[in-house]
């Protein structure tokens, strides 16, 4: 079957669309540019020691230590040669470059011969509105690269853990901190649907109470929301699920509970998605319902009215013919008794409706 397309006016062709016909691993940002320079924060630490400062592309080759564990994260996309650089310094798969790059790469875990690739889409709440981005880190034998477009994240919990030696972070490699990334990403999902759910239960009392008309913008506007944050946790699932299955070396026996407790929040917060998805659904067929039902009172009254009309109509039809023999028309009050009888029959009618409660 074909599809019949609309023309548009030629306009300038997308990022997206220039991966095209590109060999694969080929590198394209497909995102914008939304910081001026590319900044590179570092947290070096073991035990015992903690290392917290910016650095430049110089500062990467001496960056990983066997007694330390290295957390690189990369604020800002656009410039492709900084990717690029770091993919030389720390011998990252082309591939995995490729997918740092591209904004709409869904969540996924990958497994190369030395390290692994992880990609999610970060929520966070900022001024009642919802951020999202491309989130993508890279796990190696002692260090963590991240990647992300925006200033700002949702780590500052995990920072603050490790600059504090709050917890067992410190004493962990880096695929304790791949996990405990995750684990704030799952939970801000898990927040950010539980908003979504005060929402759409206060949709489903609006319509239960006081039902208004504007009430479907919202219903709308609910359902589309919530598809697009179950467009991204569903996936994230089965990256949690790679992630837990992976038998690298570099993931530590350790490490093995607390990927199952994450597998735990992701399987929640999909499974939550869901329930609002049915519950937004059934919101609309209530909606659907209630505006059905108006519709059905205001198509009963018109019936009446018009089987109401249907005799009295038949009786005016009659004595409006100007025969000449007619004798009604000569009697005094045959005016007063047609008036009197077509009353009668119209409340007659009224009142067998009544008695049937069809009114």
């Amino acid at each position: 079957m074909s599809i019949r397309r609309r023309r548009k006016k030629k306009a300038e062709p997308s990022k997206v669309s220039k991966k095209l016909n590109q060999m694969p691993g080929a590198l394209i940002y497909t995102g914008e540019q939304h910081v001026e320079n590319v900044r590179l924060e570092l947290i070096q630490f073991n035990q015992t020691e903690l290392r917290d400062e910016h650095i430049t592309l110089d500062h990467l080759a001496e960056l990983v230590k066997p007694e330390f564990t290295t957390w690189v994260n990369v604020v800002g996309l656009h410039d492709i040669s900084v990717v690029q650089k770091i993919g030389e310094c720390f011998n990252i798969h082309n591939l995995a470059l490729e997918d740092i790059l591209n904004i709409n790469q869904r969540p996924t875990f990958d497994e190369y011969d030395d390290h692994f690739f992880i990609a999610a889409k970060m929520f966070r709440t900022s001024e009642e509105t919802i951020i999202s981005e491309q989130f993508s880190m890279i796990v190696g034998n002692g260090y963590i690269i991240t990647f992300q477009e925006k200033e700002g994240d949702i780590f500052d919990g995990v920072r603050g853990r490790l600059r504090n030696a709050k917890g067992r972070i410190r004493t962990r490699k880096s695929d304790y901190v791949a996990f405990a990334l995750l684990d704030v990403i799952v939970d801000h999902y898990l927040g950010i649907i539980e908003e979504y759910g005060d929402e759409i239960n206060e949709q489903e009392a609006r319509l239960l109470g006081d039902f208004r008309k504007d009430i479907l913008g919202d219903l709308n506007l609910s359902k589309k929301e919530v598809n697009y944050l179950r467009r991204f946790a569903r996936p994230l699932r089965d990256t949690v699920i790679g992630f837990n299955k992976s038998d690298l070396p570099i993931i530590d026996k350790k490490t093995r509970p607390f990927l199952k407790d994450l597998h735990d929040h992701i399987t929640n917060v999909t499974e939550t998605i869901e329930v609002y998805r049915e519950t937004i659904n059934d919101n609309l067929n209530t909606y659907h319902t209630h505006m059905t039902n108006k519709l059905n009172d205001v198509l009963k009254v018109l019936t009446i009215f018009s089987v109401v009309f249907i005799p009295l109509t038949f009786m005016a039809g009659i004595y409006g013919m100007n025969f000449e023999h007619m004798p009604e028309l000569s009697y005094e009050y045959s005016y007063p008794i047609f008036w009197g009888a077509i009353v009668i029959v119209a409340l007659g009618m009224i009142y067998y409706f009544k008695r049937k409660n069809w009114l």
